[in-house]
């Protein structure tokens, strides 16, 4: 709905020459410049607070995506209990423009928003249950997965300028899906395997680079799918 437009503003306007919807666009464009510096200013402190390549012990994988997503210091700086698993969630679309290439830049409170809801992440740590679960079917700390969409609650691990950064916290079983196993099937660095002692005996694992992942756990099924 269009806002109402003062008396003065209406004045403004006429001494300008402009319609009420070219107005309307140069005060969105303004709020939008504004929000952009606001999200450079975040990003820019946030590129200058990271830990170096090397700090943390973590996985090489983790490490070249903590810098490559701006995973912030705080998400490091706490520790899942139990069957939790606390992830950084990243949007489908990784790029501020509405189309591939294009020219018309999405405004920043739509690209949070996107962000916010898309059912994506990186894997960031994960308590001993979950980590149980996730290694015994492939997954590991790093990859890129697929979850439930309602199922993560937000954990702030980080405040710049007031803004709080947030970490997913959800359950092994929330988790749908692997991309970067995909990829490791894709490619054939892995495959799926059956050590069944008689071939009328069905029991797959995962074998990766000649690997065979270690006996499943029940901890990954989700009773309510």
């Amino acid at each position: 709905m269009r806002s109402q437009t003062n008396p003065l503003e209406k004045r403004v306007q006429q001494i300008l020459g402009q319609t009420d919807e070219q107005a309307e666009i140069k005060a969105l464009a303004e709020e939008q410049r504004k929000r952009f510096i606001v999200a450079e200013s975040i990003e820019r402190q946030l590129k200058e607070s990271l830990k170096p390549s090397g700090y943390y012990n973590i996985s090489e994988l983790l490490d070249s995506r903590r810098l490559e997503y701006l995973i912030p210091n705080g998400a490091f700086e706490v520790y899942p209990a139990f069957d939790k698993v606390l992830i950084w969630q990243i949007s489908f679309k990784e790029s501020n423009t509405y189309a591939k290439g294009g020219m018309i830049v999405m405004p920043d409170n739509i690209i949070a928003a996107k962000r916010n809801v898309a059912p994506r992440g990186i894997i960031i740590s994960a308590g001993l249950k979950a980590m149980d679960a996730l290694y015994s079917t492939g997954i590991e700390l790093g990859h890129i997965v697929r979850f439930k969409k309602m199922a993560p609650f937000c954990m702030p691990v980080e405040e710049i300028d007031g803004h709080e950064l947030t970490v997913m916290e959800v359950r092994d079983g929330d988790i749908a899906a692997s991309e970067d196993l995909a990829t490791q099937i894709h490619s054939k660095r892995a495959k799926i395997v059956n050590v069944g002692k008689d071939k009328n005996i069905y029991d797959f694992r995962l074998e990766l680079d000649g690997n065979i992942t270690g006996d499943k756990t029940a901890e990954y099924y989700d009773p309510s799918m």
